[in-house]
């Protein structure tokens, strides 16, 4: 029986990860997080309770065959954590993103070889959204350079049950409870997505590699988009929605910010990523679209539908049509 360390939360990827895992079986799971979310889930797996600044060094009382990390967003913190690990893991999965990037390189459909932004010293340490992508790029080269044998996985839009971000429940919400839709070029501009299931399936093949250090990009869909979203959820709950265009000057003009005011939205086709070398290699068979959204429905009624927190109001939305 493999012993795996999860260094992370509870609350999303990690709670379908651990999900996953107890339901397969074969894992000697422990938990490593703050312990802020999901206290009352998995009652029968160990928990190391701590922060990665500042009890990360809890972790050295125990060997560990695969270490998964979830939630690494600064470079001295996995520093820290590959210090502290008491013999070399078998395997070193890290959760990385597709914002590592370069977001200068408009080219639709990046594979894994296409450039990366770097990290100088002010980033490194830089607490801010603008940072995330270089952070976590110099994360990757620290593991790479550490010299453990690893797998990092580079998803883009995590979507799925258990999603906190309501980034996509915005838009399933919206045909759930509007008449009228306001779609930015037709709702026409190309996304990449992750099913939260899929990035499962792939974390717990890369557990079981060979030895092999690599990176994959963790994609379900690679052109998904706004107008396709509505349509599939508009089946789904076979209600149907009017939509209106708007141009994105319009939206400029009236303050209206990508992807913050109307989530998923972005002035180009350039969030896009292939997904052929993970298929390959890690044998991924991507979720259909329209499936992960009947999953994902079924989470959201049984929440009751609640007023997402990302995103444009229902009122400002009318205010703008």
């Amino acid at each position: 029986m493999k012993t795996v360390l999860i260094l992370g939360g509870t609350q999303f990827i990690g709670r379908n990860l651990v999900e996953h895992l107890l339901a397969i079986g074969g894992f000697d799971i422990t938990l490593f997080n703050r312990g802020r979310t999901g206290r009352a889930l998995f009652p029968g797996v160990k928990r190391i309770t701590g922060d990665r600044r500042t009890g990360v060094e809890r972790i050295a009382s125990t060997d560990w065959d695969v270490v998964v990390d979830l939630s690494c967003y600064f470079p001295a913190d996995l520093e820290a954590t590959l210090r502290n690990l008491k013999r070399r893991p078998e395997m070193y999965v890290f959760i990385s993103t597709c914002s590592v990037y370069d977001p200068n390189d408009a080219r639709m459909l990046r594979n894994e070889e296409a450039m990366i932004v770097g990290c100088n010293k002010a980033e490194y340490a830089d607490t801010t959204p603008a940072s995330y992508g270089n952070r976590k790029a110099e994360c990757e080269r620290i593991l790479a350079a550490s010299g453990l044998d690893h797998v990092i996985l580079r998803p883009a839009l995590v979507v799925g049950p258990h999603d906190p971000t309501d980034r996509l429940y915005y838009w399933l919400h919206q045909v759930k409870c509007m008449d009228e839709l306001l779609l930015p070029d037709n709702g026409e501009r190309k996304f990449s997505v992750t099913y939260v299931k899929d990035l499962v399936h792939v974390i717990v093949r890369s557990m079981e590699q060979p030895t092999r250090s690599t990176v994959y990009n963790a994609i379900t869909v690679p052109e998904a988009s706004i107008g396709e979203l509505v349509r599939v959820t508009s089946a789904l709950l076979q209600r149907p929605v009017a939509c209106r265009n708007v141009s994105p000057a319009v939206l400029k003009e009236h303050g209206v910010r990508p992807w913050l005011d109307l989530p998923l939205w972005i002035d180009g086709d350039h969030f896009t990523y292939s997904n052929q070398r993970i298929m390959d290699e890690l044998g991924l068979v991507p979720t259909d679209l329209s499936e992960s959204i009947h999953t994902t429905l079924s989470y959201h009624a049984g929440r009751g539908w609640p007023e997402p927190t990302y995103g444009m109001s229902s009122g400002r939305i009318r205010e703008l049509m």
